[in-house]
């Protein structure tokens, strides 16, 4: 369902991608939710992975223009 609402949010995105960014929101809410004792609802785990997708996709920008 979540990877559904991503594709339709931010388009396509391959299995690697959506793994990686799975990873780094469940990071994200363990630091910033969990351990503060709050709870996530499935609007905000979206939004979490939204911005951890974008935030990648910036940071692989930024990598391939340092190699080229």
């Amino acid at each position: 369902m979540l990877r559904k609402i991503l594709k339709l949010n931010l388009g396509p995105m391959t299995d690697s991608e959506f793994r990686e960014v799975l990873d780094l929101a469940t990071s994200d809410i363990k630091t910033n939710r969990v351990d503060f004792g709050k709870r996530t609802s499935l609007p905000k785990m979206v939004e979490i992975a939204e911005l951890c997708f974008r935030a990648r996709q910036r940071g692989s920008a930024a990598n391939r223009r340092k190699a080229g």
